[in-house]
């Protein structure tokens, strides 16, 4: 038998190495963009208030406060990902009010058992979402942003 595992291992080493070093690589890569620092100049993404999304080497103070403003990412995807979060939030405000205890605060939740976005009242719990005067304005941004762009960037549902 250990002769039948040391050929599995010389017939297959080279792709063996591959996958040592692919493994070592990850384990030494920054697992969140808070990981990163500026004597590391590792590369991150960073996305500017106008949209833009540039590939940056984190390395200054102003790097930091990119981090710190929530606008540094390890990866283009997340980047872009919260772009389009942003967009959808900026949407939600311009339609939303302030919590007002005791009334008719209606927000929008995402059902798991149905996978819908549904709107709900709130009168004593504020979550901290935007709230809306009317059913009506909830379901008009419902309409707006489209409920499969809220699924996805808003409720984080993965498909």
């Amino acid at each position: 038998m250990n002769n039948d595992i040391r050929k599995l291992i010389d017939d297959n080493w080279e792709d063996i190495k591959e996958l040592i070093a692919q493994k070592t690589e990850a384990e030494q890569k920054p697992k969140t963009i808070w990981d990163l620092k500026t004597k590391d100049g590792e590369e991150y993404y960073r996305l500017y208030h106008n949209g833009a999304i540039v590939l940056c080497a984190f390395s200054s103070s102003m790097d930091r406060l990119f981090r710190y403003l929530g606008n540094a990412f390890l990866t283009k995807e997340e980047a872009e990902f919260m772009k389009e979060r942003r967009s959808i939030e900026a949407i939600m405000r311009k339609y939303s009010k302030p919590f007002k205890f005791n009334k008719h605060n209606y927000c929008l939740v995402y059902n798991r058992y149905n996978e819908s976005v549904n709107i709900e009242s709130y009168g004593v719990f504020n979550c901290g979402v935007s709230c809306f005067e009317t059913k009506e304005i909830a379901q008009q941004v419902i309409d707006k942003i489209g409920e499969d762009r809220l699924k996805k960037y808003w409720f984080g549902v993965k498909e």
